[in-house]
C-alpha cells in the first residue's frame, strides 16, 4: 500500500486549495446563467409607459424594430422579415401620441405567374408595407411586460411551455421552450441588452440558440430593437 509522505500531502492540499475555488467559480457562473437575478418586476410611472416598457418620465422615443423571421403578404407583395420605424411623443402625463409609423420589408417579391420558387425575383429596395400616424396600428405584443407578472406582483418563472430567467433590471434574459410532445426538440432563446443611465434598454437583440450539438451551428438573430429616448 502506498503511503503519502508529509511533503506529498502538503502539495496535495495546495493543489486542491487552488482547484476548489476555480470549480466553485465555474459552478456559480453556470448557476447565474440559468437563475434569475431578480423576480421583482420593474416599476412604471403609469400604464402608458408600461405598455411600451419604458421606465422614468419619457418625453420621446424613437424605435427601429427588425423582425427577421416573420413572413406575410400585402395585396401586391410577399415579404420575408420587416422593419418598423416608430416615432412616439409623450405628454407631461405620459400619454403617448404617434408621430409616425413606417413599416418596410427586409425582403419582398411579387408572386411569379407560374408560382415556381426558383422564378422568384426579390425587389432591390425595401418595399413600404405600412405608413400610418394612428397609434392603434402599432403592434406591441412583443413588449407585453405584464404577461410576465403574476397575481402576487412577482415575475413568472415558469408556465406550461416555458421557463423564464430575468436579469438584474427585471428584463427577460433567457427563456426555454419545452414541448409536451416528446418528439419535439426543446428550444432556447436569449436576449442581449444595452441600457442608458435611466435603466431603459436602448438595444435588445433576441437570439435562438442552436438546438443540436453540432459545434458549427451558430445562434440565430431573430429580432433586433434599437431605441433612442429623451426625458422630461
Amino acid at each position: 500500500m502506498e503511503i503519502f509522505t508529509i511533503k506529498q500531502r502538503y502539495y496535495c492540499l495546495i493543489f486542491w486549495a487552488f482547484l476548489c475555488p476555480l470549480f466553485f467559480t465555474v459552478y456559480k457562473a453556470q448557476e447565474r446563467k440559468f437563475r434569475s437575478e431578480t423576480l421583482e418586476p420593474k416599476t412604471f410611472q403609469n400604464s402608458y409607459y408600461r405598455n411600451y416598457d419604458l421606465v422614468g418620465k419619457v418625453k420621446t422615443s424613437r424605435w427601429i424594430v427588425s423582425n427577421y423571421e416573420t413572413i406575410g403578404n400585402t395585396d401586391k407583395y410577399y415579404y420575408i422579415g420587416y422593419t418598423d420605424y416608430i416615432d412616439l411623443n409623450f405628454n407631461n402625463e405620459g400619454e403617448p401620441s404617434l408621430v409616425k409609423l413606417l413599416t418596410k420589408s427586409i425582403k419582398a417579391y411579387k408572386q411569379p405567374r407560374d408560382s415556381k420558387i426558383e422564378n422568384i425575383v426579390y425587389e432591390k429596395e425595401p418595399v413600404i408595407l405600412l405608413e400610418s400616424s394612428s397609434i392603434e396600428d402599432i403592434s406591441i405584443d412583443y413588449l407585453n411586460y405584464t404577461k410576465h407578472i403574476d397575481i402576487n406582483n412577482k415575475l413568472i418563472s415558469k408556465d406550461t411551455y416555458f421557463t423564464y430567467f430575468y436579469n438584474e433590471y427585471g428584463d427577460l434574459q433567457d427563456y426555454n421552450y419545452i414541448s409536451l410532445n416528446k418528439d419535439e426538440q426543446a428550444r432556447h432563446f436569449q436576449f442581449i441588452y444595452k441600457y442608458d443611465t435611466k435603466g431603459n434598454w436602448t438595444e435588445r437583440i433576441l437570439y435562438e440558440a442552436p438546438s443540436g450539438k453540432d459545434p458549427s451551428q451558430k445562434k440565430e438573430e431573430v429580432q433586433k430593437i434599437t431605441r433612442s429616448i429623451t426625458y422630461y
